[in-house]
């Protein structure tokens, strides 16, 4: 217990699924914990069942990561309640169903502003207090599908290729400036979130986990402990790196 003692965390897309697991799971582990969300009932609802458990440990804000207005507002409130912050963790994202022929270009450009654009607007906000209250750590969830292209998530695939890249890229800076600031990746196969319900509903869980090694889903707290490590001071000489919490499928 404590691996996070004193660490302030801002989360986005922290209203349900893997965000409000991270949340959870580093106020377990003594972490103050800003709860980021468009959804803002699922955040608040989130920081409630942590602060009851951990008083004063949880706010929730409203945030639509797009917002270069709601991310100085989610930045400002977060450090205020928590007095700084020392980790970003960049969560919030969406997918899109298409291939070169089918996807069109406004979702295109909706899935590559939620889920690129939004990180380096954000980063590069927080950049101040990340510097001003190292150690510090910015973690970006990418995805398998970041290294391993499917023929119909051609928007997705871009986006999370584009993440990972962008997480090497600030890291280098931040170590050859002289930053106690580090940033890795981390990229989740398919992982039993409600955003997965509507493929394991209709009777496609097993096709999905014959593509995985280990022959399961991926749990939450399974990319859950992966965050909770990049947190830590235990994780100080690690920047600049992904880690595939895949079950082995990029092995293959």
């Amino acid at each position: 217990m404590g691996r996070v003692v004193g660490k302030k965390v801002l989360v986005t897309g922290a209203g349900q699924g893997l965000g409000a697991c991270f949340a959870r799971m580093l106020a377990d582990e003594g972490a103050k914990v800003a709860l980021t969300d468009m959804n803002f009932q699922g955040a608040e609802a989130a920081a409630a069942e942590i602060d009851n458990k951990h008083q004063g440990a949880a706010v929730a804000i409203k945030h639509d990561v797009t917002s270069k207005d709601d991310w100085d507002h989610a930045i400002g409130t977060a450090a205020e309640f928590m007095g700084g912050i020392n980790v970003l963790i960049n969560n919030a994202g969406i997918g899109s169903f298409g291939s070169i022929e089918t996807e069109t270009i406004q979702n295109w450009r909706h899935v590559l502003d939620v889920d690129v654009d939004a990180i380096f607007m954000g980063t590069q906000m927080a950049m101040p207090y990340l510097k001003g209250n190292a150690p510090s750590s910015i973690i970006n969830i990418s995805s398998v599908a970041g290294m391993v292209a499917d023929g119909n998530f051609i928007a997705y695939n871009a986006a999370k290729a584009a993440v990972w890249m962008m997480t090497k890229s600030i890291g280098l800076h931040c170590a050859r400036n002289g930053y106690d600031v580090r940033c890795n990746s981390v990229h989740p196969v398919f992982t039993r979130t409600p955003i997965l319900d509507p493929m394991i509903s209709d009777g496609n869980e097993e096709r999905l986990t014959r593509q995985i090694p280990l022959k399961r889903l991926g749990e939450p707290e399974d990319v859950g402990y992966c965050v909770l490590y990049l947190a830590s001071d235990e994780s100080r000489f690690v920047t600049a790196a992904e880690f595939k919490i895949d079950g082995g499928i990029t092995a293959q």
